[in-house]
């Protein structure tokens, strides 16, 4: 077998390694509550300071979310909630770009697909907008904190 094969074999393993790790967890968050399980870990940050931080909550809000309670999702993480299409949209655009480069020749039509992805990917991922990113996880943590509305 070629360095190239061993490649392919390489990516392969990797992927379905995370497949399957992905396949777990959403099989253990829809099958057991957070809440209720000394399974799953506490969040170090609440336990030593009381304060909420921008992660808490969001083990309970994957388990509604799976479990099909929004608002129930929405109560215990509204940026768990927010933020999953944004990243569902950067991996779906990623996974899209690895599967044109994998096919060869890039024709025309190809080229141009690639380079709105690329376009996408480069907006998303952006010094704006990352610093957006981290504002809005921010402000987040500071109103959910001292706010009566979070």
């Amino acid at each position: 077998m070629g360095a190239s094969g061993r490649r392919i074999l390489k990516i392969s393993a990797v992927t379905a390694t995370l497949v399957i790790t992905a396949i777990a967890a959403v099989v253990l968050y829809t099958a057991i509550d957070p809440e209720s399980s000394v399974f799953f870990p506490k969040c170090p940050f609440h336990m030593l300071t009381g304060l909420e931080c921008p992660g808490c909550g969001s083990q309970r809000a994957i388990h509604s979310l799976l479990n099909g309670d929004i608002a129930a999702a929405i109560h215990y993480n509204l940026l768990i909630v927010l933020s999953i299409p944004y990243l569902l949209l950067l991996a779906i655009l990623e996974i899209a770009k690895r599967i044109i480069l994998s096919t060869k020749p890039l024709d025309r039509t190809k080229t141009k697909l690639l380079t709105a992805i690329s376009r996408i990917i480069g907006f998303l991922y952006h010094g704006k907008a990352i610093l957006t990113v981290i504002a809005i996880i921010l402000l987040f943590w500071i109103f959910r904190n001292f706010s009566a509305a979070f």
